[in-house]
């Protein structure tokens, strides 16, 4: 189950019910603790109420950032941030992370110091020490180190709630940095095809034989031949005849 997305949370936006318990917690619990923390450590009552308020307030944060803050960064933010860096939905949790990991880590030193302190001055008075030596033991850049975190843990918080006003669009006009789904237009059709008309096959035009000019001189000397033989058989023929009528003219004397 992906504590991201389920189950359902009940503001009615669409969140998780993680996501949704974490933004009243902030509201109703984390913030007011820093103000009231901040408030105590002002009137010197930093044991027990301010130490142990600080002790509260730390642990709740680091399962916060494990079970839901890192979840939403690596399943939303890892993949899409590069690609959209100005996107409000990618950007402002980012700028909580910036925010938020150097005061959780800040407000853990204070309080692990806190614990430290507390142990070695424990030890100091069994051992009998006067409070002079005491002193030693004590934390003593606390105060500049809470005013930071406290800035720091007020302006992480301020930013988660804008960061999930943003991401499930509560705001009015707040960008989610999701691209817009594209057009649909109608699906162009490729033109019909239609059958290529193929020209006739040109065929070589027959050209008649080029005459050639010894052709044609063989040809005059073959007609000239026949004429020279058709000549002399008209002469020879008439030659015979006229013998024949001489002769026919000397029997008939």
């Amino acid at each position: 189950m992906n504590l991201y997305l389920e189950p359902p949370g009940f503001l009615g936006t669409g969140a998780s019910l993680l996501a949704d318990l974490t933004l009243i917690f902030y509201i109703l619990l984390i913030a007011p603790a820093m103000l009231i923390g901040f408030w105590l450590a002002r009137r010197g009552r930093h044991r027990p109420a301010h130490r142990n308020l600080m002790i509260g307030v730390t642990a709740i944060n680091w399962v916060l950032i494990i079970f839901l803050m890192l979840v939403a960064y690596r399943f939303d933010v890892a993949g899409n941030f590069p690609n959209q860096p100005t996107a409000p939905r990618y950007l402002l949790p980012v700028l909580h992370a910036l925010l938020g990991l150097p005061a959780q880590l800040l407000a853990t030193y204070i309080v692990v110091r806190m614990l430290i302190e507390d142990v070695r001055v424990a030890q100091g008075k069994r051992r009998g020490e006067p409070v002079t030596q005491l002193r030693r033991y004590w934390f003593k850049q606390a105060k500049p180190a809470m005013q930071i975190t406290l800035g720091l843990w007020l302006a992480t918080a301020a930013l988660g709630v804008i960061t999930y006003l943003v991401r499930y669009e509560v705001l009015p006009g707040s960008a989610s940095g999701e691209a817009a789904p594209p057009v649909a237009t109608p699906e162009v059709q490729p033109p019909v095809g239609t059958a290529e008309v193929v020209p006739p096959v040109e065929t070589p035009e027959v050209q008649p034989p080029v005459a050639t000019p010894e052709l044609d001189e063989d040809a005059a000397e073959d007609a000239t031949r026949a004429a020279e033989r058709s000549a002399r058989d008209a002469t020879r023929t008439a030659e015979e005849a006229a013998e024949d009528a001489t002769r026919a003219a000397e029997d008939h004397d």
